[in-house]
């Protein structure tokens, strides 16, 4: 990693090679001429506390303002976000079905960095986090686009204006709170293919006085469901080869179940009455005939269909600014906000093999009615026990989370002017994020246990639970798997009750914020060169988090996994101040650092210094160098401790290492190896996982903040000689350390052997136990460990003009990703520029761009969008084969959105076609779930809108 040094010397040189090169001509936006600056009110730019009257400063921002919303069509903040050719890597939409983000939230990850180092603001001030509890990023659910007045992206650390988490960059999302009149805005639409239809109505209202202004919207949201089986790409699951060609697959856990083969009978291939061994699978297959030998290739369910390919929710938000003038120079200020969101996941029934697939063993018995009557046979004719048994619970209709979310903000502050020269704030923030899901179709694995036990008739002739009368099991009811679904050997409802019931699972969570702020900003005094601008700060913050998962999560004895509390918070207290100093007629300096004292870690300093120099009124240069850091997260402090079984080879075992003698065969004897030992090949191992805090018994921690250096050198360039172009090349580095992770079992085994690391996190058993040198748990909590290389460079190409037929505006906006090297545990870099790594972060483009061109003429605005993200690579892994690299294809999207602008009614009529060619996704295998990776991808296909906005 480069250090702070280093960086100030690389902006030097830079800077001398950009002032030496001045002819070159690099994109840029508009540079406003210096007469129209004077002209314009001063601003607060996000990176800057400073109020200045451009937004072109050193800091490179895009700013996407409210007609260019309206023309995107979308719906929520993290469609608009995800689009920018900026984004990278993977955040979750409504698009993401299945995998670890399962809270219906909505991300953004600014340059792959992750959402968690993205910082997200509303109005220049923090926004709670948002999921199922004690999360470190905002859900964008809770921002409704109808109260957006425009969106400003940092792209550029900036802890040392803003704090923590603002690594990557920043998003400030400025609010409609100046709004006066009644605007009421109508949506509407669905996909081609008749599904997933959206409708929605949105309504604000403002007005104004001697006195102040009060702005209220309301509004709410309605998307509708669609599933994998409704395209083609999704309806099978895929799996790829080295030679290019691809195959259907499925699951080895069907409705018509799929169990061990009799053990010991003698299998012969050629005899059609001959009985398959223990070593295969028998099943009666979806024919349901006879049993037999079970084939892989025919005998697979394919479960896409019955999952969401795009998740339904539904949406209310009720939002409230008001500002109150006290005097001439104090201004009472509030912003009120509640926002609800309810949505639901469905994946395909669940596949119950309680021993392969969930560990538990649930063996089915031979003395079971249900196997007696329907079960396979050994050459005898008799039932016997089966241990291994597969089958699809396709009757209880899928698995499916329903949930919760409910959000809460409150700002109230005081503003106002001291004389000319200075601007202060003092304010309050409050934030709070209640999560609840409830799941279905899950089921009790110890009443799996019960209910596929033997059993006995009572007095009536009904089955019950227990091989006799005295052994009968309260309200158990015995578990056919052998049926058909839709016959009268099905599941049947008590079946299902027995075994699930009130056992479906229930979690809730939260996160709370609360902020106190102060700031006083204005000007100093005046130099020849210009008025030295400054502005300071007080910041005050707490963060809450808490996870409360059932006893059925918190004790593993479901098919929903398991999970376990967690509850901390952690303080922050800091103080800030930012310089902007003129050197010269045409060079700006900017200045600022940043003091955080945290209750958990201590202290931390950030700092920043930009250089904006304008050589000539078409052409400007900037550079800034800074540090930034992030804090670690109330989950990553005191996430709950919860065991769990990754696989894992231990190295200290002789039939993985011959070694009997020398440091690395010492390095196994600290931990309890004893001479001679030897275990199994791949084991899954008991590891324990969980927040730092475990460590220490909850009391403590040793986590510390990431850390990182970043660079930006930019040019932007407004040529006079061709009116209304401008173009934009920024070049951007980011290098993080202390990266805060864990490390592994594989590399914690590892490491011990090698290097006598991390021996203290193996216990293994001892003398006398039966199974000496074993592990016993592998301790694997969250700490700092590796880090993230990455730069690229950015470029804006916009042209406004004029003919006969219309005004027409053309932007080109692109980012080329140079590099991401991501370091994990013992030194290991894994490269992720051009390349797809479902198990790192997900996609890493190298080139995207985004090219719109609007045209106005008359009463018309129409305006047409294309997105291209370029090909990538991706490691297959699949078992079937070996591994394997392979090409994904370029995507590209055309969007179409026309208006008509009903001057006499105030009313505009809006049509629009979002993927007007229907253009499928790329197929990447790798990815979980559709096929094609969600989260960078468009995959619902074709999506036509009509939007009705009338202002009275």
């Amino acid at each position: 990693m480069l250090k702070t040094n280093k960086i100030t010397k690389s902006i030097r040189l830079a800077l001398l090679a950009s002032i030496s090169s001045s002819f070159f001509v690099v994109p840029s936006a508009a540079i406003a001429a210096e007469e129209e600056k004077k002209a314009v009110e001063r601003i607060e730019v996000t990176g800057s506390r400073i109020k200045r009257a451009d937004i072109e400063g050193a800091n490179p921002v895009t700013v996407i303002d409210r007609a260019a919303i309206d023309k995107i069509g979308v719906t929520n903040v993290g469609d608009l976000l995800q689009n920018l050719t900026s984004s990278a890597g993977a955040a979750a939409n409504t698009q993401v079905n299945n995998g670890s983000e399962n809270s219906g939230a909505i991300r953004f990850s600014l340059r792959g960095m992750g959402d968690n180092r993205t910082l997200v603001l509303l109005n220049g001030r923090r926004i709670v986090a948002g999921g199922s509890g004690a999360n470190s990023a905002v859900d964008l659910n809770n921002i409704p686009v109808s109260i957006i007045k425009r969106v400003e992206v940092l792209k550029d650390g900036a802890s040392s204006i803003y704090g923590s988490d603002a690594i990557a960059g920043v998003v400030n999302i400025i609010t409609r709170n100046d709004f006066e009149g009644f605007e009421v805005q109508l949506t509407a639409g669905q996909h081609s293919e008749g599904d997933g239809a959206q409708k929605g109505f949105d309504i604000t209202m403002g007005t104004r006085s001697d006195k102040g202004n009060v702005v209220l919207a309301i509004g709410a949201n309605d998307q509708e469901d669609v599933f994998m089986g409704d395209r083609g790409f999704s309806e099978f699951e895929l799996r790829a080869y080295p030679d290019g060609h691809t195959e259907e697959g499925g699951s080895s856990a069907p409705p018509w179940s799929n169990v061990d083969g009799y053990p010991g009978s003698a299998y012969d291939p050629t005899d059609p009455d001959s009985k398959p061994t223990a070593d295969f699978n028998v099943t009666r297959g979806p024919e349901y005939g006879d049993w037999r030998k079970r084939d892989g290739s025919t005998d697979s369910y394919n479960y896409n269909p019955v999952n969401y390919l795009q998740t339904p929710s539904k949406k209310f938000y009720l939002s409230a600014f008001g500002d109150y003038f006290i005097n001439d120079n104090v201004t009472a200020f509030a912003e009120a906000s509640y926002v609800k969101v309810d949505s639901q996941r469905l994946i395909a029934p669940e596949p119950l093999a309680p021993l392969v697939f969930f560990g538990s063993p649930a063996p089915y018995s031979a003395d079971n009615y249900y196997n007696m009557m329907y079960g396979p046979k050994d050459k005898d004719g008799n039932s016997y026990e089966i241990h291994d048994w597969r089958r699809r619970m396709l009757e209880s209709g899928g698995r499916t989370d329903n949930r919760q979310s409910r959000t809460v903000r409150l700002v109230a502050g005081l503003k106002g002017t001291i004389g000319d020269e200075y601007q202060w704030e003092i304010s309050y923030n409050y934030g709070e994020n209640f999560f609840n899901n409830y799941a279905t179709g899950y089921y009790h694995l110890d009443r799996v246990a019960e209910a596929v036990g033997p059993t006995h008739m009572d007095s009536d002739g009904n089955v019950q639970c227990g091989a006799t009368a005295d052994d009968a099991i309260d309200g158990c009811v015995p578990l056919n798997i052998f049926g058909e679904p839709g016959t009268d050997t099905e599941i049947t409802p008590e079946m299902l009750q027995y075994i699930s019931g009130n056992y479906n699972t229930f979690e809730e969570g939260g996160n709370k914020q609360y902020t106190w702020q102060a700031i006083l900003s204005g000007d100093l005094f005046e130099t020849d060169a210009g008025i030295i601008g400054f502005a300071a700060g007080l910041e005050y913050r707490k963060e809450v988090g808490t996870y409360t998962p059932d006893a059925l999560l918190t004790n593993g004895i479901t098919t929903a996994g398991d999970a376990v509390a967690t509850s901390g918070f952690y303080t922050a207290t800091e103080a800030f101040v930012e310089f902007a100093i003129p050197l010269t007629d045409t060079l700006e300096a900017d200045a600022a650092i940043r003091f955080s004292d945290y209750d958990t870690f201590g202290k931390n300093t950030s700092g920043k210094v930009g250089l904006r120099w304008r050589p000539t009124d078409e052409l400007m240069l900037r550079a800034t160098t800074s540090t930034a850091f992030r804090a670690p997260s109330t989950s990553e402090l005191f996430g709950g401790a919860a065991t769990g079984f990754p696989e894992a080879t231990d190295p200290c075992s002789i039939q993985n290492s011959p070694e009997t003698s020398g440091p690395k065969w010492s390095n196994c004897v600290s931990t309890g190896v004893p001479a001679g030992f030897n275990d199994d090949g791949v084991e899954q191992i008991p590891t324990k996982e969980g927040g730092n805090a475990n460590f220490f018994g909850g009391t403590s921690f040793d986590l510390e903040p990431e850390e990182a250096d970043i660079l930006t050198i930019g040019v932007v360039y407004s040529p006079e000689s061709v009116e209304g172009l401008s173009l934009t090349v920024d070049y951007w580095a980011i290098e993080l350390d202390n990266a805060i992770s864990t490390i592994g079992t594989q590399s914690r085994l590892n490491a011990c052997y090698n290097s006598g690391l991390y021996c203290d996190s193996i216990s293994r058993f001892g003398a006398g136990s039966g199974a000496e040198g074993s592990i016993i748990l592998v301790e694997d909590f969250t700490v700092n460990v590796g880090g993230v290389d990455t730069s690229g460079v950015d470029t804006n190409v916009r042209y406004a003009f004029e003919t006969d037929v219309g005004e027409f505006v053309a932007n080109l906006t692109s980012t080329y990703l140079i590099d991401y090297d991501k370091e994990i545990a013992l030194g290991e870099v894994i490269s992720h520029a051009g390349r797809f790594n479902v198990d790192h972060d997900g996609n890493f483009a190298e080139w995207k761009h985004n090219f719109s061109i609007d045209w106005k003429y008359g009463d018309f605005d129409t305006n047409l969008s294309v997105r291209y993200i370029s090909s990538v690579i991706e490691e297959e892994k699949g078992w079937w084969t070996d591994p394997f690299d392979r090409d994904v294809e370029a995507n590209t999207t055309v969007d179409l959105q026309t208006s008509y602008h009903l001057e006499d009614y105030s009313t505009k009529l809006t049509l629009g076609i979002n993927n007007l060619l229907d253009q499928d996704p790329p197929f990447v295998y790798s990815a979980f779930g559709a096929n094609t990776d969600v989260s960078s991808y468009d995959v619902t296909g074709r999506y036509m809108y009509v939007k009705a906005t009338m202002k009275f």
